[in-house]
């Protein structure tokens, strides 16, 4: 499992963290699961990037051609449960849809964010990069 900001996180060239390319390396060898917000979420990342003058139109198009392109599956968690750990974990909606999903799939989560990734340390399920 790989958040969105992770993702866009390698992806920029501004941002770019060794954390963050060794997940995206993992996803594109191995596969990733997210729930439906990714998607909007990477759109929406990217957009904001070439509003604010990080990235041009092409490049933004060409990342996001580049992401479509990794094997990523899209699975909705139960929204009971990504209720239950945002209200748990202090989290908004969409961070709580990818805890809930890593708890429901029993996978671990990869996440650069911090809150994020604190409730996914203290639930036991934070990806550890090997």
């Amino acid at each position: 499992m790989v958040d969105a900001c992770t993702v866009v996180s390698s992806a920029l060239a501004d941002e770019n963290g060794a954390a963050s390319d060794a997940v995206l390396e993992h996803v594109a060898r191995e596969s990733a699961l997210v729930p439906g917000n990714f998607w909007s979420e990477i759109v929406q990342a990217l957009a904001r990037a070439e509003r604010r003058n990080r990235l041009d139109e092409t490049t933004a198009s060409l990342i996001l051609a580049e992401l479509r392109a990794l094997p990523i599956a899209v699975e909705v968690p139960d929204p009971s449960a990504s209720l239950a750990l945002a209200k748990k974990y202090q989290l908004n909606g969409y961070d709580a849809a990818y805890l809930a999903l890593a708890l429901q799939a029993q996978l671990p989560l990869a996440t650069v964010d911090a809150a994020l990734g604190a409730a996914a340390k203290t639930a036991k399920c934070f990806w550890k990069s090997r």
